[in-house]
C-alpha cells in the first residue's frame, strides 16, 4: 500500500519541478524579448528623431543661412564678417567649417575640438566630397555627438555640425535599467505564480498517479481472477456438458434446471475468456505483434457472417484484397456481429466494407432500436449497457474488445444511430491495398 503512495508522492514532486522551471523560463524569455522589442522601439526611436532633426538642422543652416550670407569663395574671416558666426553662437550650433586651408585657418563654434574632419570616418568625409549630406556617431573628446556633414555647393566650404547625443544615451541607460527592474519584478511574480500553481500540479500529479496505480491494481486484480477462475469454470462447463447430454434420462423438472446451469455457465465460461483476453490487450503495447496478411475482403467478412449470422448482407466491392492483421480484423467483426446479433436480433443486419486511400472502412449495421445519442460514446465502455431495449444478454465486454483491438491496429471505431432506426458501426482501419474494385 505504500509503494503506490510514495510513487505518487515522486509523481507530484516532479511535476512541481518541472512546473516551476517551465513558468519561471517562460516569464524570463518573455520578459527578455518584452524588454529587448521594447528597447530597440524606443531606442531606434529616438536616435530617428535626433537625426532626422540634425540633418534638418544641417540643411538649413547649409542651404539657407550659408547661401544668404557668404559669397561663391570663402576665406578665412568671411564667417565671422558675414555675421553667420553670431547666428551660428546665438543658436549655440557647433560647428566646425572646412575652408580647405590650413587646419589653424578653419572656423570653429562651441566645440573644443578643432580637428573634427579628422575624428570622423573616412566614408562620412567622402560622402562630403561628393556633394551628399550625412551624418554618424562620433566621440569628441569623450563626448557622443551625432555629426551631420555637408558641402556647400558647389565647391565648398564643407560644414560639420555636431549635435550633443549624451542626454539621449543617459535616457537609453535609464530605459535600459527600468527594463531590466521590470524583468525582475515579472521573474519574481513568475516565480511565484510558478510555485502556487505547482502546488495545485503537483497534487493533481499526486492523485493522477494514484488513480493510475489503483486502475493497475484493478487490471492485475481481474487479470488474476480470470486467470483463477478459468479452470474451475472450465470444470464447470464439462460437469455442465454431462449433464446436458443425460437431459433426456432426467425428470421433466429437472431438465428445465439443467438446461438453465447449461447456459449460465457457457456465459460464465465467456465472461472469464473476455477477460482473460482484455487484460491481455491491456497488459503490453501489441503494436508489434501484428501479423499482417493479405486478405479478399469480400470473402473473408462472408466468411465472417456465414458463420455468426446466416442472414447478414454482406456488401463488398468484387476484387477488394488489403493486408492487415487477420486475426484482430475477425474478432472485431465477429463481436460486431454478434452484438447486432444479440441485440437487434440481426433484423436488417448488412456489413460493408469499401476503402478510402489507404483506409479500410467496414460498417456493421443493423435495424434494431438502436441506442440513446449521449449514451453511444459510452457503449464502447467495459460492462456498458447503456440501452436496456438492447440489454439483452451479453457481458458488456463485447465492444471494449472491439475498441481495444482497434486501437493495437490504430483504427478508429464510431457509431450513429441510422436516420431508419437502428445501430451502425464503422471501423476505420489503416490498410495496405493490395487490390482495388
Amino acid at each position: 500500500m505504500t509503494a503506490p503512495a510514495s510513487a505518487g508522492a515522486t509523481a507530484g514532486r516532479r511535476v512541481r519541478s518541472r512546473l516551476v522551471l517551465t513558468v519561471v523560463g517562460l516569464v524570463a524569455l518573455a520578459s527578455l524579448a518584452l524588454s529587448s522589442l521594447a528597447y530597440v522601439l524606443v531606442a531606434r526611436s529616438l536616435e530617428a528623431e535626433v537625426l532626422d532633426r540634425a540633418l534638418d538642422d544641417a540643411r538649413f543652416n547649409i542651404e539657407v543661412l550659408a547661401a544668404e550670407r557668404l559669397d561663391e569663395v570663402v576665406r578665412p574671416g568671411d564667417i565671422e564678417a558675414s555675421g553667420l558666426a553670431d547666428d551660428f553662437q546665438r543658436r549655440g550650433v557647433a560647428v566646425y567649417v572646412d575652408l580647405g586651408g590650413e587646419p589653424g585657418e578653419d572656423f570653429v563654434s562651441g566645440l573644443d575640438v578643432v580637428t573634427v574632419p579628422a575624428a570622423v570616418s573616412a566614408e562620412l568625409t567622402r560622402a562630403v566630397a561628393e556633394g551628399r549630406l550625412a551624418a554618424e556617431r562620433v566621440d569628441l573628446e569623450g563626448v557622443p555627438h551625432l555629426v551631420a556633414a555637408a558641402r556647400r555647393p558647389p565647391a565648398g566650404p564643407d560644414f560639420y555640425f555636431a549635435t550633443d547625443v549624451s542626454d539621449t544615451e543617459r535616457a537609453l541607460a535609464q530605459l535600459r535599467l527600468v527594463l531590466l527592474a521590470a524583468s525582475l519584478v515579472l521573474l519574481l511574480l513568475g516565480l511565484l505564480a510558478g510555485r502556487r500553481g505547482a502546488r495545485l500540479a503537483g497534487s493533481l500529479a499526486d492523485s493522477v498517479a494514484e488513480l493510475t496505480a489503483a486502475r493497475e491494481r484493478e487490471r492485475r486484480f481481474v487479470a488474476d481472477v480470470s486467470h483463477e477462475l478459468r479452470t474451475p469454470v472450465t470444470a464447470l462447463v464439462q460437469e455442465a456438458d454431462e449433464l446436458a447430454a443425460r437431459v433426456d434420462d432426467l425428470p421433466p423438472a429437472a431438465r428445465r434446471v439443467v438446461e438453465l446451469l447449461d447456459g449460465d455457465v457457457r456465459r460464465l465460461r465467456d465472461l472469464v475468456e473476455e477477460l482473460l483476453e482484455l487484460s491481455r490487450l491491456d497488459s503490453a503495447d501489441h503494436t508489434g505483434d501484428l501479423e499482417v496478411d493479405e486478405l479478399d475482403v469480400g470473402r473473408f467478412l462472408a466468411a465472417i457472417a456465414a458463420r455468426r449470422a446466416p442472414q447478414a448482407a454482406v456488401e463488398v466491392p468484387e476484387g477488394l484484397r488489403v493486408r492487415s492483421d487477420r486475426r484482430r480484423l475477425e474478432r472485431i467483426v465477429t463481436n460486431l456481429v454478434d452484438n447486432a446479433r444479440e441485440h437487434a436480433d440481426a433484423v436488417g443486419l448488412t456489413v460493408t466494407a469499401r476503402t478510402e486511400d489507404t483506409t479500410l472502412i467496414i460498417e456493421v449495421a443493423d435495424l434494431g432500436p438502436g441506442v440513446a445519442d449521449d449514451e453511444l460514446e459510452r457503449i464502447f465502455d467495459r460492462f456498458s449497457k447503456a440501452d436496456t431495449a438492447r440489454g439483452r444478454g451479453g457481458s458488456g465486454l463485447g465492444l471494449a474488445i472491439v475498441r481495444a483491438n482497434a486501437r493495437v491496429l490504430g483504427a478508429e471505431v464510431a457509431a450513429r444511430n441510422r436516420e431508419g432506426g437502428g445501430l451502425a458501426v464503422t471501423v476505420r482501419v489503416p490498410v495496405e491495398v493490395v487490390a482495388e474494385p
